[in-house]
This record gives C-alpha cells, sequence and structure tokens, in this order.
C-alpha cells in the first residue's frame, strides 16, 4: 500500500508564520492562517529529464571522437577519410541489478529577507533559486534560476543581502553565482571555484565578522574546518583543528555571531571563537547517545569484528535557536533530540536535555527564537507524525512539543495521501540516513 513519503527536509520562516517543506522532488509552501490551521500556499516539483542531459553528452563525446578519428584517418595518398554519417546518440540504460537512481531535492534555504528560497536538485546536479511571494495564495514559488554544476552540490549558503548563493560540491570545489540572471550553459568554461578541499565538502556557511569583513567557513570529509576570506576566497584565513573524524554540520548562533558549533563522526559536539580561532568548549554525548543506538549503526561487514559489536553514528545536524542561549541535534537514525544549554558568560557548552520522539528524526531547522521543528521517518505511523515542534516554555523552563501546531501542520500534509508524486510504496522509500557513510575506513587511506 501507498503511504505519504516521510519529509526530507523542512525550514520555516517569519516565527514560524511560512513552513517549506520537500517530499521526494517536491518542495510545498504552508502559511499558518489566523485560526491556527496552516494552508497549501505553494508547490513546485522537479520535472526535469535527465535523459536529454544524458543524451547531450553522449552526442559531445561521440562529436568528439569523430573529430579526433578525422584526424588520424587518411588514404594512401593522405587525404582525410569522410567518416560515415553517426548514428543517433543512444541512451545508457541501467542493467539488471543496477541501483535505483532518486531524482530528490536537497537542501533548504530562506534569505534573510525572506524574499528567496534555495535548494538543489540531484536530476541535474543544479541549485535552484525561488523567489517567494506570499501575497501569491494561489503558488507562491516562482523558479527564477537553474544553475546545474559539474558535481553534486551538498551544500549552500548565501549572503546577506541575498544576492550571491554559495554552494560547495561533493568533489571538494565551491562556486558563487548570482541569485538573478540567466544560467551558465557550460559551468566548466564560464565559471571557476573560488576555493577547493582535498576531499568532500559537506557544509558551508557565509560570515561577517566584528570588523565587517566576510567570510566562508568550509567543512569536509577530512576533519577539516576551513575560514576563507570572501570574495578572495583563495586568501585562508584560519583552520579549526580539532575533530578526529568527519565533519558533517555546523552553525553559528545569532546571539554570538563569532562562535561557531561543529559536528560529526567523532563523539563531541565543538564549540570555537571562529574568529580567533580558539576552541572554547566541548560536549561529549558519546555516553547519552549508546543505550539508543540499534542494529543500524552497526558498521559495514567488510569493517566488523569477530564480535560483530562495532557500532557507527555520527551528529546529522546542529542548529542554535534564535533568542535563547541553547543548540540542538540528533544522532542520525536515533529518535532523540538532544538540547544543550551554552553559558554564555563563561563560554562553555553547559547542561543538556534530550526529548524522545516517536521516530527517527530525518531533518531539524529553528522555527522561530525559542522554538525548532524536525521532521520524522514516519513510514510506520498510519499518517501521522510527519514533523514536531519542539519549543521552550519559559514558565516551567522546560522543552516541550507545540502539540497544537504539529497537529496543524500533520492534517495539512495528511491531504496529500492520493498525490502520486508525493506517495511511495515503502520498500522504493528514498534513501534518509547518509550521514555515517561519511565515515573512512582503511580502504580510504591507502
Amino acid at each position: 500500500m501507498a503511504i505519504i513519503h516521510p519529509i526530507q527536509n523542512i525550514v520555516a520562516f517569519g516565527d514560524g508564520l511560512v513552513i517549506f517543506a520537500v517530499i521526494k522532488n517536491v518542495i510545498l509552501a504552508y502559511k499558518r492562517q489566523d485560526t491556527g490551521s496552516y494552508k497549501l500556499i505553494g508547490k513546485w516539483t522537479d520535472q526535469y529529464d535527465r535523459t536529454e542531459s544524458i543524451k547531450d553528452k553522449v552526442t559531445k563525446e561521440q562529436d568528439r571522437q569523430i573529430d579526433e578519428n578525422a584526424k588520424k584517418q587518411k588514404d594512401n595518398e593522405g587525404n582525410v577519410v569522410i567518416q560515415k554519417k553517426k548514428t543517433e546518440a543512444k541512451i545508457p540504460v541501467p542493467g539488471p541489478g543496477a541501483p535505483p537512481v532518486y531524482s530528490c531535492i536537497r537542501n533548504l534555504l530562506i534569505s534573510k529577507d525572506g524574499h528567496k528560497l534555495l535548494s538543489c536538485a540531484d536530476s541535474d546536479k543544479s541549485v535552484l533559486v525561488f523567489d517567494i511571494d506570499l501575497n501569491n495564495d494561489t503558488n507562491c514559488l516562482q523558479l527564477v534560476k537553474r544553475q546545474p554544476f559539474p558535481k553534486r552540490p551538498n551544500s549552500i549558503t548565501i549572503t546577506d543581502d541575498g544576492k550571491t548563493v554559495i554552494m560547495a560540491d561533493k568533489f571538494g570545489d565551491v562556486y558563487s553565482i548570482p541569485t538573478d540572471g540567466e544560467p551558465l550553459k557550460d559551468i566548466n568554461d564560464e565559471l571557476d571555484p573560488i576555493l577547493g578541499h582535498v576531499s568532500m565538502l559537506t557544509d558551508v556557511l557565509f560570515k561577517v565578522d566584528s570588523h565587517g569583513k566576510k567570510f566562508i567557513i568550509t567543512t569536509d570529509r577530512d576533519e577539516h574546518i576551513k575560514v576563507s576570506h570572501f570574495p578572495q576566497s583563495f586568501i585562508v584565513d584560519k583552520w579549526l583543528f580539532g575533530h578526529s573524524q568527519f565533519l558533517s554540520s555546523i552553525c553559528s548562533p545569532l546571539w554570538k555571531s563569532e562562535w561557531l558549533f561543529s559536528a560529526g563522526g567523532d563523539d563531541f559536539i565543538y564549540l570555537w571563537d571562529w574568529e580567533s580561532g580558539k576552541k572554547l568548549s566541548e560536549f561529549k554525548y558519546s555516553d547519552i547517545i549508546k543505550p539508543y543506538l540499534t542494529e543500524k549503526h552497526l558498521a559495514p561487514s567488510r569493517f566488523q569484528n569477530e564480535s560483530n559489536d562495532i557500532i557507527e553514528y555520527a551528529v546529522s545536524k546542529i542548529v542554535a535557536f534564535s533568542g535563547i542561549p541553547y543548540i540542538a541535534f540528533f544522532v542520525e537514525a536515533t529518535n532523540i533530540l538532544f538540547i544543550v544549554k551554552i553559558d554564555v558568560e563563561n563560554k562553555k557548552i553547559s547542561e543538556s536535555n534530550t526529548l524522545e520522539l516517536p521516530y527517527n528524526i530525518i531533518s531539524l531547522n529553528t522555527a522561530n527564537d525559542n522554538e525548532v521543528i524536525v521532521s520524522l521517518d514516519n513510514r510506520d505511523s498510519n499518517g501521522e507524525n510527519f514533523v514536531k515542534f519542539v519549543k521552550y516554555n519559559s514558565q516551567s523552563c522546560i522543552f516541550e512539543i507545540n502539540e497544537q501546531k504539529t497537529k496543524e501542520l500533520d492534517a495539512c500534509f495528511d491531504t496529500l495521501k492520493n498525490d502520486s508524486n508525493i506517495t511511495v510504496e515503502k520498500e522504493n522509500i528514498f534513501p534518509l540516513y547518509s550521514t555515517t557513510t561519511l565515515r573512512k575506513h582503511g580502504e580510504h587511506y591507502s
């Protein structure tokens, strides 16, 4: 039986007034009404046909080979042999047993002014730029730019003025493009990377320091945090060393913009002063999370020991609350949300709380000053528990689920059960857990 696919990513804007969510290759926009309910105000489906792109690449390669052969093939008198007319390019077709190809949408990011939504499409390895018009209740999303790249985008950020998108890809390159204007037709010939790493990039942030200077902070699979000037990004300002495993997520709080929190495949959350380059504090979460680990966290069989008890886990996402000194994060393939208090005066990560949710967490983002929103792997929920709003109760000084908002938004998602672009058989759910695959083993060091 087909079910509504779990929500892969979700973000909020305007104190939770507007919600954007990704399901498969669809972006949905919801607006909170005066009654408290949510209304669908926008929808965009990626209908890109990758076969045309593949055909174009095959045709170009065919032309190149014909030109090369023409230079080499001559008759006995030294004249170039005229080539036979080329046949129409054939589209490669995956053979039996080939892994499925998923055309999903990755990343969701809203510009500071709320006028643009950014995302990435796997179908053509592109960055998507949408204009947001909240006065248009028919469809508030308008795609204004689609820029394909040579390699798949892994992370995106945007400058404070909303005019420039910065993209980090899976091969270690960072590109910068304007949010407006026509897309480049051949990005390899028309655009060079602004900076690079020697391994896969995992996250990127745009920052402005206390003196007004602009920087890009990038993280990679090789435990590195790199701080580079912008737009002169070939100038490296500093490196932040301390992680012993890959980085997966970084965030910088609005209430202390010179600070940076980082997390990934090791047992700690780190707090840095990225302007000075100093590590300020660390928080060990491994002892707390281990009781919640399952067989999903067992290392692949080829990296196991004789007892088959090697476990591997990683933080998938870390965010800072907008208006209170707390951060939140979760470990991939678990249902535990960590909420950690920050002692700003003493520059320390202090006490932590955990909130157990009904299903594994897929994505996490801030919703307003004292609230975050998470999406859940609710494939077994019978159409419930798509998301949870988690808010800080200032009277009881605890974090709790905002049941009313959760119920209202869940009701909106449930109306999609007859949409074939949204539903899926359970066995065909897109991959939801990929962070731990960043971990390097012996084969990556040889």
